[in-house]
């Protein structure tokens, strides 16, 4: 599936093109800083009135900033299942902010024998806002990826004959300078960020700080680097800057100098790509205010068709006034259309209302909360009953299940499940704990017995 634009968030630059293939239509880069979702929010705005979104479409994203980190670990080899919980340990004990946190990993394989995996982190509501800001605009996200990512890709696309040696390219931006070292296939080896941009007087700097890094990877891998490639609209003026400076061949590639780089390429990654932060869930479905949009236009165009074909009645009034009985027969077929097309108006106006009820501005929506319930639901649990009723003015929800750890292991997993119920976006008043349930169990003397816990929790959404 195509992708019908491309976005780069960036180290506080924003550009967003309009695609067609991989050629850009148009294109529009925020004269200010874009440093967080509200400058964000505007910057879409902006965009709206810069080029063409009104029909809305999909979007990639390209994004990096100092809340998003890529960290190497040395990982002996693991299940995908212990590795998992590896990582979630160690992203849960290491994150460098507050609140839940988003993450991707790939394996990384060096020729040193280090291997284990690149981790991408970034805040969750830094992606869930993302979604919910485009989705404001029609945009549905497919893929939101950090450069690196890109990058990788992109390296078997430079045709460097660099055989088994490792090349490093760095990207130019305005407020910052981000490298990368990888092998000739795309491989990441490691990633190192620089917290200052290229210009005239940071020549030097930029230059002592690439020739530590090409000595650093050579320590670390195992492996010379050949070359450098710079990437960004102004790499071919930092090439004559840099080229006597760096202790390797320095180079770039035209199509990565261009401004569209960025936008163009992430809309050609694959939407199942690992690292690609957008659910699979969210990336399969229709918002509501998608449908609802669609639904209200095709009532307008309804009812835009019965207005003419009264005005067409009119006419034939005034035409063949003198003709009565070729006029009865006319007015006869037209009264029928009018009467489909008031029927499908009426049937419009039903799945508006019906898309109304379904339109999700709050938390108290059944499809909302059930979307999000598997995240809630620790390894562990078993649900195997969900629901959600209406109750007057309040929303109940039941959960009912079965656990495959012990009685006595399971009160945490519950507590952590009650928990979630019970915290922002749900703040859940629970009127039935999991601890009735699981202190009968535990009167009856299964606390020694490892087969199926039963579970319940209850409670009502406020």
């Amino acid at each position: 599936m195509s992708i019908d634009y491309g976005i780069e968030w960036a180290y506080g630059e924003f550009r967003i093109a309009r695609l067609k293939g991989k050629a850009v239509v148009e294109i529009w880069k925020s004269p200010t800083p874009v440093t967080d979702l509200t400058s964000l929010s505007a910057a879409m705005y902006e965009a709206c009135h810069r080029i063409d979104i009104s029909r809305g479409g999909t979007v990639a994203i390209a994004y990096e900033d100092d809340f998003h980190t890529h960290e190497f670990l040395e990982i002996p080899p693991l299940s995908t299942r212990d590795l998992r919980k590896y990582l979630t340990r160690h992203v849960t004990n290491n994150k460098p902010f507050d609140g839940e946190a988003s993450w991707r990993h790939h394996p990384v394989k060096r020729a040193t024998g280090n291997d284990g995996v690149l981790l991408h982190l970034m805040p969750k509501d830094i992606v869930e806002a993302v979604i919910r800001i485009c989705e404001e605009f029609y945009l549905k996200p497919r893929l939101l990826v950090p450069l690196t990512e890109i990058m990788s890709e992109y390296v078997p696309l430079l045709e460097a004959d660099v055989g088994d040696e490792a090349i490093l390219l760095i990207a130019l931006f305005d407020e910052r300078t981000q490298m990368l070292v990888s092998n000739g296939d795309g491989e990441i080896l490691f990633v190192r960020e620089l917290s200052y941009p290229w210009n005239e007087s940071t020549v030097d700097r930029l230059a002592m700080d690439v020739n530590r890094t090409i000595g650093y990877a050579k320590q670390r891998i195992g492996g010379k680097i050949e070359k450098a490639w710079l990437i960004g609209d102004r790499a071919s003026i930092a090439l004559s800057e840099l080229v006597q400076k760096i202790d390797v061949e320095v180079g770039f590639d035209p199509i990565a100098a261009t401004p569209s780089f960025w936008m163009v390429q992430v809309a050609q990654l694959p939407q199942g790509l690992a690292s690609n932060f957008i659910p699979r869930l969210a990336r399969r479905s229709i918002t509501s205010k998608t449908l609802l949009r669609g639904a209200v236009m095709m009532s307008a165009v309804a009812s835009i068709a019965a207005l003419s074909i009264s005005a067409v009645i009119e006419y034939s009034l005034y035409k063949y006034r003198t003709d009565s009985e070729e006029l009865r027969y006319h007015i006869s077929d037209l009264n029928d259309e009018l009467d489909q097309l008031n029927s499908e108006i009426a049937r419009m106006d039903v799945e508006k209302t019906k898309l109304d009820l379904l339109n999700v501005d709050a938390f108290n929506l059944p499809a909302l909360f059930m979307s999000h319930l598997g995240e809630m639901v620790p390894e562990g649990l078993v649900l195997e009953s969900a629901q959600v009723n209406r109750s007057g003015d309040t929303w109940e929800v039941a959960l009912l299940g079965t656990s495959v750890v012990a009685l006595g292991d399971v009160a945490p997993l519950l507590e952590s499940l009650q928990s979630k119920l019970s915290s922002d976006p749900w703040n859940t008043a629970i009127t039935v704990s999991w601890e009735k349930s699981w202190m009968q169990q535990l009167q009856q003397g299964r606390a020694a017995e490892s087969g199926d816990v039963g579970f319940e929790i209850r409670g009502n959404f406020r």
